[in-house]
C-alpha cells in the first residue's frame, strides 16, 4: 500500500500554512508590542502636555480675573457707602420736598445703585452678593418703616429725621455690617 495522495498533499499544504502563520506572527507580535508601547508613551506625553496647557490657561485666566475681582470688591465697597443712610439722605434730599417724594427718591437711588452694580456678582462670592442683596432690602424696609410712622403732611426733613432715629434704635447699620463682611472676605481672597 502506498501513500494516499490526497492526504499527503493536504498535509504538506497544512505544514506550509502553519509555517506561513508562524512567519507572520514572528513579525506581527513584535510590531504589535512596539505599537502598544508607542501608543502608551504618546498617550502619556499628550496627557502631560494637556495638563500643562490647562495649568497655563488657568494661570493666564487668574492673571486676567484678578484685577476684575479686585475692582469688583472696590465697587461693592463703594456701593455700600453710597447706600449708607448718611450718604443716601444727604445726596438725595432736596429742600422743600415732601416725605413721600423723598421716600421714592431714596428707594429709586438704592435700586439704581444696586442695578448699576449687578455685574459685580460675577466676581465676588455668592455669600458677599447675598449680603449686598439683603442690605438693599433692609435699607428699603428701613425707609418704608420710617415713612409709615409719619403723618400725611410730613416733609422730606421729617423723613430724614425718622430714618436717623431708626438707625439709633438698631444695633448695627446694615451697610456697615456689609462693609465689614466684604472687607473680611477681601482679606481672605487677596490677603
Amino acid at each position: 500500500m502506498g501513500k494516499i495522495p490526497y492526504f499527503s498533499a493536504n498535509f504538506e499544504s497544512m505544514n506550509e500554512v502553519i509555517v506561513l502563520f508562524l512567519e507572520i506572527t514572528k513579525y506581527l507580535i513584535p510590531a504589535l508590542i512596539v505599537f502598544i508601547i508607542t501608543y502608551y508613551q504618546f498617550k502619556i506625553f499628550f496627557d502631560t502636555e494637556y495638563e500643562k496647557r490647562m495649568m497655563d490657561l488657568r494661570s493666564e485666566q487668574t492673571k486676567t480675573m484678578q484685577p476684575l475681582r479686585l475692582q469688583a470688591y472696590e465697587r461693592c465697597i463703594l456701593l455700600m457707602e453710597r447706600m449708607s443712610p448718611e450718604s443716601l439722605v444727604i445726596r438725595t434730599h432736596k429742600p422743600g420736598v415732601s416725605a413721600s417724594q423723598l421716600k421714592m427718591d431714596l428707594i429709586s437711588a438704592i435700586n439704581s445703585e444696586y442695578n448699576h452694580n449687578l455685574s459685580q456678582q460675577l466676581y465676588v462670592s455668592a455669600q458677599a452678593w447675598q449680603v449686598i442683596r439683603v442690605v438693599k432690602e433692609e435699607m428699603i424696609n428701613l425707609i418704608n418703616t420710617a415713612y409709615s410712622d409719619l403723618g400725611p403732611n410730613a416733609v422730606g426733613l421729617d423723613l430724614s429725621k425718622a430714618i436717623f432715629e431708626q438707625l439709633i434704635n438698631i444695633e448695627a447699620v446694615p451697610t456697615h455690617k456689609a462693609l465689614g463682611f466684604i472687607k473680611k472676605e477681601f482679606d481672605l481672597v487677596f490677603g
